[in-house]
């Protein structure tokens, strides 16, 4: 079982993978999460990686398409759940390719929100230097204003979601991602998701189709 979440910056992807990895055993490929984690890494690709996340920019495909193959390797034989990968159609195609001995990609889900509320969303997030943990200033703020709830250290908003990297990065996604919409849709794996409600309503909306999914493949 294979799947996969996509959206435009700030529509919940991540929050909805950490709820199905609770529930499921996926081996969870989050593109943000090992680029982010590339970026503290002081060597020649660390370096390269930083000043995209700076530039708001996105990692080239064949990069990404080198971190993709060693992560399948790395986890053959498991379902497999993707995460902010693909972002374009060429990385679309990449995929249903490596995963075509896998089934190739069984269900898309799209999180759909605004402009509007991405840049709210987004605008308002800050992160722990240390420990990752992410807040809201508007709907989860910490206990103490600047400080992490779980290890004291100090919050910060990433280079990548200030205004203006913010706004250059939903522009990207508008001329990159969507293009995967059409081609999922067209395959009959994509699922629409009103991003925009409770946490909880989505989630639930989401289980209910891997369930169902998961039936179908037993009965088979």
């Amino acid at each position: 079982m294979n799947i996969l979440l996509i959206g435009s910056p700030g529509s919940g992807k991540g929050t909805q993978a950490r709820l199905l990895i609770n529930d499921f055993d996926f081996a969870y490929f989050s593109a943000g999460d090992i680029l982010r984690h590339l970026s503290k890494e002081n060597t020649p690709l660390g370096r390269q990686v930083l000043g995209l996340i700076r530039r708001g920019e996105l990692v080239s495909d064949l990069l990404m398409k080198r971190i993709l193959v060693d992560f399948l390797k790395k986890n053959k034989g498991r379902d497999i759940l993707l995460d902010g990968y693909p972002r374009n159609l060429s990385q679309a195609k990449t995929i249903d390719q490596r995963l075509i001995l896998k089934g190739g990609l069984n269900l898309v889900f799209y999180l759909r929100i605004s402009d509007r509320e991405a840049i709210r969303r987004l605008s308002s997030r800050v992160v722990c230097c240390q420990c990752g943990a992410v807040y809201n200033l508007i709907t989860s703020p910490p206990q103490k204003k600047g400080i992490c709830d779980y290890c004291g250290g100090k919050l910060v908003r990433r280079a990548d979601e200030k205004l203006g990297a913010v706004k250059k990065r939903l522009l990207i996604y508008k001329k990159e991602t969507k293009p995967i919409v059409d081609y999922f849709t067209k395959k009959g794996k994509l699922m629409f998701i009103d991003g925009e409600r409770p946490i909880k309503e989505i989630y639930k909306e989401i289980k209910k189709s891997i369930d169902a999914l998961c039936l179908d493949t037993k009965a088979i």
